[in-house]
């Protein structure tokens, strides 16, 4: 039990993410993109320095890093903040549905990425499980009317494909990297605090959140842009990018069905056909078969 730990900490960060519509959808009341990521990022960097310390790290093995780690950081921290700021954009002007799939190409991308970078291998079964996974995905955003998926704006898709690229970057970078999560999470945040405070006073103006978005603001800062990321780099260190990714596919299924439950949106029928190929998809990902396990030993 204990070598599917990173399954564990994957799940977790499903759980959590799934949550980022309803808290972004009342944290940008009132502030544009730029300043609810800028103090998102502000409020995660307290937050997992605060985490850090308490689990035992010093200072000074937090804060002093040879050249070359602080260099591998900043390439993180800069990634994670260009695929919140493309992804933004992307939803300020396109189709909502059609920006939603193409976000969550990320977990193919980290796969493909892996094959590529990492030298990790695919199974048959694999391969199907990825494939639906990502069918569920559409399905769930379509309401299983995938003929009305049109595109008003290509551009606008294709910077949010490559912010979605950006993160799977950052998540295989994670690994190929094995820097301590704990470390490489304070960075991160540090970095991409810096870079979105560059673009905020380069693009908007410094703002401080108005009363109603500061919970949402202070929840994902904490949280779900702070918190899951020590999670989801543990996840990354310890397990297979391949089964990992795939369980993903479980977040926006679930935020389908918080925005159902909490903001009373109408529920459609295309949803349980979602959960269920989500589930097909983390099984045909996740199992591994016995005589798949014996030849490796070999």
């Amino acid at each position: 039990m204990r070598q599917y730990h990173y399954l564990i900490y994957a799940f977790s960060c499903v759980l959590i993410w799934s949550f980022i519509p309803i808290v972004s959808r009342f944290g940008q009341d009132g502030m544009d993109s730029f300043q609810f990521l800028f103090w998102s990022n502000l409020i995660s960097v307290i937050a997992v320095i605060s985490v850090a310390l308490a689990s035992g790290y010093t200072p000074a093995k937090l804060f002093i890093l040879p050249c070359d780690i602080v260099a591998k950081v900043f390439v993180l921290g800069f990634l994670d903040c260009l695929f919140y700021l493309l992804l933004y954009y992307g939803y300020s002007i396109e189709n909502g549905i059609a920006v939603l799939v193409i976000q969550y190409s990320w977990p193919l991308i980290i796969i493909l990425l892996s094959v590529v970078l990492l030298k990790d291998r695919l199974s048959g079964r694999q391969i199907i499980g990825v494939m639906v996974g990502f069918i569920a995905v559409i399905i769930t955003f379509t309401k299983g009317q995938i003929t009305q998926l049109y595109v008003d704006n290509p551009t606008a898709l294709l910077l949010v494909f490559s912010g979605a690229f950006c993160f799977a970057l950052m998540s295989v970078f994670s690994r190929q990297y094995s820097i301590d999560p704990y470390i490489s999470t304070v960075w991160l945040f540090i970095f991409s605090t810096l870079t979105s405070l560059v673009l905020l006073l380069s693009l908007s103006e410094m703002q401080l959140p108005p009363q109603g978005a500061l919970w949402p603001t202070l929840i994902n800062g904490v949280l779900i842009n702070g918190v899951s990321y020590i999670l989801w780099f543990k996840a990354m260190n310890a397990g297979n990018s391949t089964k990992i990714a795939s369980v993903v596919f479980l977040s926006p299924v679930l935020s389908v069905l918080w925005l159902v439950l909490l903001l009373s949106e109408p529920f459609e029928i295309a949803y349980i056909i979602g959960v269920m190929l989500v589930i097909i998809s983390g099984v045909l990902c996740v199992g591994v078969k016995r005589r798949s396990q014996q030849w490796s030993k070999r």
